[in-house]
């Protein structure tokens, strides 16, 4: 059986791309990506770099001056002129960049572009400042504010906590002065280049600033320039010969491939990490299970088995996924085997107990384990059936990965639960064969001749002795409803209070190159992501849906808050070509242009060359707006869109802010527009997420959509589960059992939101945020949770006597099952986890897993005896008799 589904191992896929483990295929930022990659082509892919000073800086320290600008220069041209082999080939940036121009080179955002790239230019410029002012031409052929391509120049893009920002809002133009300079290269995204971009990115732009860096932490930059061992080191060193005043510098910087790349280290760092924790999870199991140091009791290849068992269970679940044609999730292949290792163990524990329980003078070993399992069954078959329902109702979810999660998961359990009621029943028959032969544990061949007889567990005395009575002390009973209050009310403020997002520092590892570019970014990055506004079939000879064109732009302009001016709109560029009456109609070729249809018009009004007069002295630059039109196979204008950029986004919440407000914005004009009447037809069925007639896009927009109702998700599964839980549960026992069971779920779960919150307040750092993997340990607490509180509510449907007696016998049976088998269990593995390399695992692994365990034991068996003893249901006489047949003394508890 499980070698079948093994097989499926051959066809098993990992995911590790973002987009589709977080973003729903059919959620509206998806459909809209997926539309914008289909008529203008996958998003860039950017490589950017910032110079400043290492550490803190000064706030009068100005590094816009020409020593630093030449360092930009000679790393800059490297890179451009640096050959890379790949593949038999021989190629430069020149053959993988973006081009927006036909015609033209690539477009690369950089201080020196100012001076189109020339050295000399820069040298011989008596006042750079006033350069940067873009006023006048500073030298022959110089366009004021346009690179060498005749794309403008982007100020926030190029100078980091500058005056820039400023300067624009006041309209004036101050001198420019900076901390900070920006370079940045956009390559093309396309799977035909992707191998040669990431060994370009890789053998060029990461080698050569990580080698500039070395340079500095080395000390090397201010020797003599001919006694450099490389060519970037003697021009660093003539650079900081010719410039003496210049201080240390550091390149920060961010490839395509960085985040990827980081990824796949955090991976191998954190396998060793998980490695050792399961490790000593299946040491202490298989310890655990049996009386050490007796070889003859020991049982630990019982409890070798039984963890063979766990593993056999996962294996059959990411075997069935793959039969399925699903990839298996990185988070589903780390916190599954933890949920499953806890589930399995717990029953193992529980069923080797109930054997143990059997009368003595039952001496037949199939009768044992059949009595045992006739007792113990309805608790295991009970936890089971409520973590398999429970995990499959949340495959419904719209998040990829969650659902991932929830399908493994519940095949899993369901899996899990078939091995333990089969396989390791049969393990335990033959493990009590042995000992009735009287022969040792792992090496059955020894013998003894009188053994001595089997000792009482330690933890099961411990918890009868002070456990028990303390947890059943009425003045004990105060401070657990203080506490229980206490977590409500935290949770409350958790739900309500905990960030949304992920922060990208915490999500990187801790001092590499990618966290300390993000460090810098946040302070020294004066521009946001660019961000499109696509109009999708519209009807462009329609005048009012110019005029809706041309008030969406300047409705995006005002909000200040979010975008960055200038919105770069075709449409104002093209409405004055078509005017014959101006000074432009002839240098623009616009006289007779009206007679003309509007596919016609337009194709006139892109070849507008940048460097034309009709562009240079009126402003109409067709040619910079061709890659924001689409034409389709009739030549007709299909598609077009506009350019902008948002404001710098600093935390995860002005992400949200953005989307938000854009879209807000967007959304007032879309039903207002009318579409081309060649286009309706392809509209007929389509869902409103389809049909938009125009939408706002940026590449972040498809990953923050999830934060509008991440908060709904996990409400909703958490109360889905909630009723499951309740539903199966009575299909077993009670319905009063159920509502206990489903409460004490509902509690463990909500307050694990709540102790995140108080961590949060208490530890400094990086804190616990509101995301998709925080969504997934809330579901998954909610799995475990049924373990800790499942079999000790059938356990007191069985015992007879007083509620306060049952509760105490309850407690007494269950209570050390469920803390060695899966409080003990899991607290040694979760330890280790402090240890890893990576914040994410220290945050969402470490911290939430450890919370789930206090949690778990708090109501588990604190919480719910104490209930039980007031208001719990009545005996079942159907659920069998207790396995303890000794009368509790109530009166030991007082």
């Amino acid at each position: 059986f499980s070698l079948f589904f093994i097989l499926g191992f051959i066809n098993l896929k990992l995911d590790t791309d973002p987009q589709g483990l977080w973003v729903s295929p059919t959620s509206r930022g998806n459909i809209e990506q997926n539309y914008f990659i289909d008529k203008f082509g996958k998003f860039f892919r950017i490589n950017q770099y910032i110079m400043k000073p290492e550490g803190s800086v000064d706030d009068d320290f100005n590094i816009f001056s020409k020593g630093y600008l030449a360092l930009m220069y000679d790393i800059q041209t490297m890179m451009e002129e640096r050959v890379v082999h790949y593949a038999g080939q021989n190629f430069n940036v020149s053959e993988l960049c973006y081009k927006p121009i036909t015609g033209k080179g690539c477009m690369t955002t950089s201080p020196m572009e100012f001076w189109l790239m020339n050295i000399t230019n820069m040298n011989e410029d008596k006042n750079i400042s006033e350069t940067a002012q873009c006023i006048y031409p500073r030298f022959p052929g110089h366009n004021t504010c346009f690179d060498r391509i005749g794309v403008p120049l982007m100020k926030p893009a190029i100078f980091g906590k500058s005056n820039v920002l400023e300067s624009l809002k006041k309209c004036v133009p101050d001198l420019v002065e900076c901390q900070a300079l920006l370079t940045t290269f956009l390559l093309n995204n396309n799977p035909y280049t992707e191998a040669l971009a990431e060994a370009w990115e890789k053998d060029v732009f990461i080698d050569i600033l990580q080698e500039f860096n070395d340079i500095m932490d080395e000390g090397n930059y201010k020797k003599k320039p001919q006694d450099g061992k490389t060519e970037l080191e003697k021009k660093v060193r003539q650079r900081y010969k010719d410039h003496p005043d210049m201080v240390k510098l550091h390149l920060y910087f961010m490839a395509e491939r960085s985040i990827p790349d980081d990824l796949l280290l955090q991976d191998k760092a954190n396998m060793g990490i998980v490695a050792v924790s399961y490790a000593l999870m299946f040491l202490y199991v298989s310890c655990a299970i049996g009386y050490l140091p007796s070889f003859l009791y020991s049982r630990f290849l019982v409890g070798f088995a039984g963890i063979l068992i766990v593993i056999f269970s996962l294996l059959v679940a990411f075997g069935f996924l793959a039969y399925l044609g699903m990839g298996l999730s990185i988070i589903s292949a780390e916190v599954v085997p933890f949920l499953i290792l806890a589930i399995g163990v717990d029953n193992m524990f529980i069923i080797s107990r109930a054997e143990k329980g059997v009368p003595a003078e039952v001496t037949n070993i199939e009768e044992r384990l059949a009595r045992g399992l006739s007792n113990i069954g309805p608790s295991i078959l009970c936890a089971a059936t409520c973590e398999f329902l429970a995990f499959m109702i949340g495959t419904l979810t719209n998040i990829p990965a969650l659902l991932s999660f929830c399908l493994v998961a519940g095949i899993a359990v369901l899996v899990d639960f078939i091995f333990q009621v089969t396989a390791f029943v049969a393990i335990l028959k033959l493990d009590n064969t042995r000992i009735a032969n009287h022969r040792a544990d792992v090496v059955p061949c020894i013998v003894y001749d009188n053994p001595k007889p089997r000792r009482n567990e330690i933890i099961n005395r411990l918890f009868e002795k002070y456990y028990t009575p303390f947890v059943m002390n009425k003045i004990c009973h105060l401070v657990i409803v203080a506490l229980v209050i206490l977590f409500f009310v935290f949770g409350v403020l958790g739900f309500q209070n905990i960030t949304l997002g992920i922060s990208h520092m915490a999500s990187v590892t801790s001092e590499s190159d990618i966290y300390w570019y993000f460090d810098t970014q946040e302070d020294y990055v004066d521009q946001g992501p660019i961000s499109y506004l696509v109009f999708r079939d519209v009807n462009y000879t329609n005048m009012e849906n110019r005029k809706l064109m041309n008030e969406m732009a300047d409705a995006l302009s005002v909000l200040n808050d979010s975008v960055q001016q200038p919105i770069y709109s075709w449409i104002k560029g093209f409405e004055m070509f078509l005017r014959e009456d101006t000074d432009w109609a002839v240098p623009c070729g616009s006289l007779g242009i009206n007679a003309l249809p509007f596919n016609e018009q337009m194709r006139k009004f892109v070849k507008i060359k940048v460097n034309s007069d009709c562009c240079l002295k009126y402003g109409i630059c067709g040619e910079q707006y061709i890659k924001d039109v689409v034409f389709n196979s009739w030549g007709e204008v299909e598609t077009t869109r506009y350019r902008f950029y948002h404001t710098p986004l600093r935390i995860e919440w002005d992400y949200i802010r953005d989307l938000q407000a854009t879209r807000y914005v967007v959304d007032q004009f879309t039903d207002k527009f009318k579409k081309n009447s060649w286009a309706l037809k392809n509209y007929e069925g389509k869902s409103e997420d389809e049909s938009r007639s125009v939408f706002a896009y940026s590449l972040f927009y498809v990953y923050y959509e999830q934060y509008y109702y991440i908060r709904g998700v996990l409400a909703e599964n958490i109360l889905i589960t909630v009723a499951i839980i309740i539903f199966a549960a009575q299909l077993i026992t009670t319905l009063k059992s159920s509502i206990f069971v489903g409460l004490t779920v509902f509690m463990i779960s909500f307050s694990l939101v709540g102790v995140s919150y108080m961590l949060n307040l208490m530890i400094s750092g990086f804190k616990i945020q509101f995301n998709a993997v925080f969504v997934v340990n809330i579901v998954m607490s909610a799995g475990l949770a049924v373990e800790f509180c499942a079999h000790l509510m059938i356990a007191f449907l069985r015992a007879k006597g007083s509620r306060r007696q049952r509760a105490i016998l309850a407690l007494n049976q269950m209570g050390s099952a469920i803390f060695v088998g899966i409080g003990s269990t899991k607290l040694i593995g979760v330890f280790i986890l402090g240890f890893a390399p990576s914040t994410i695992f220290r945050l969402y692994y470490f911290r939430m897993y450890l919370s789930i365990i206090f949690l778990g034991i708090f109501f588990g068996i604190m919480v719910l005896p104490m209930v039980l003893s007031y208001i719990g249901p009545a005996h079942e006489a159907g659920m069998g008799e207790s396995l303890d047949s000794k009368e509790t003394k109530e009166e030991q508890f007082v």
